[in-house]
Parts: C-alpha cells; structure tokens; sequence
C-alpha cells in the first residue's frame, strides 16, 4: 500500500536553502526548516497540515535556523535526525534513514523509497556534491556509494537548488563518476 505524498519545497534566507513539507494532504513531514519560518507555517497552515515529524539532514545553521521555532509550534512532532538509524514508521509515513556522511559527519539522507524519493540535505546537489574536509573524503566516497544501488528514477530533493534524479546523476555528475 503505497500513500501519495506532495513534496512542497520552500526556498528560505540567504543561502536560498530548500526546507521541505512532505505531505498526504492530512499529515506533514517538515524537513531542514532552515529560516523564515513563517514562511513554512503558512505552507502548512494554508493546508490544514498535522505536523507528524520534524526531519533534519544535518545540523548546519542554514538548515535550521528556524527548528527550535518549529519545535515549540508543534510540541508533539517527532524529531528525527542522525541519532535515528534505520527504517522509521512515523503516522502514515515511511522512510528509512541513510547515513550519508562526508559534508558532515551527522549527515543523513532520507529515503522514502516506496515512493521513490530522497532527501539529500547538503550531500548531494544536481550534478555536484556538497563541499567536505580532506579528512572526510573516504566517508563521502563511502556514501555516495550507497546512490548506485538505488533505483535510477529516484527523485533527489537537495538541500540547495533544483531537483534531480538518481539516473541523471550517476550519468552526469562527474563526483559519482566510476563508482
């Protein structure tokens, strides 16, 4: 049984970070609530959105800037970032949380993949990856890795600019080439 979901993207502060509300038209995911979060809570409010969960990608001020806000508007939301391992059964939502290391060294990525989508926060962008130390480099070789055992039609949500998809990047982002 395979719920619909919208993916509503919110372009916020001066980074232009991407916050997300993931959502069946009852309940709502928000994640990397970066800043302007009035700007987010007109999105969900506008729609009449239970928020179930509170999904962070990593802990970089752009991407949330605006959480203890968001937490203290929705008390009950679940946090969920890289403390959480594994498949995550949250309300009506699925998910699994892949650990996607090297920007960041609390990186995850969230892969809803009944629906084919994932969540990349700064790990990955369309046709790059996101900046990380020389110490980190082994680690984010490692998780990108991870993106050629997926299927080439998921759709790729970033942290920054546009979406993309798992079979464009493995064709045409030179960082995923020959893995």
């Amino acid at each position: 049984w395979i719920i619909m979901l919208e993916v509503l993207c919110i372009v916020n502060g001066p980074l232009q970070e991407n916050c997300y509300v993931v959502h069946n038209g009852i309940d709502a995911l928000i994640i990397d609530p970066g800043s302007e979060e009035k700007r987010i809570l007109t999105e969900v409010n506008s729609r009449n959105l239970s928020v179930k969960g509170i999904l962070v990608t990593h802990y970089h001020f752009d991407h949330v800037g605006s959480l203890d806000y968001i937490r203290n508007v929705y008390p009950k939301a679940e946090l969920i970032d890289f403390k959480r391992k594994g498949d995550v059964k949250l309300g009506v939502f699925d998910f699994k949380i892949v650990e996607t290391y090297g920007h960041t060294m609390d990186s995850v990525s969230f892969y809803f993949d009944k629906n084919n989508i994932l969540f990349t926060g700064d790990f990955l962008f369309k046709e790059t990856i996101g900046n990380f130390n020389e110490e980190n480099e082994l680690s984010m070789l490692n998780s990108l890795n991870v993106l050629k055992y997926m299927s080439n039609n998921v759709t790729v949500y970033p942290g920054h600019g546009p979406e993309t998809t798992v079979g464009h990047e493995l064709q045409y982002n030179p960082f995923l080439r020959g893995i």
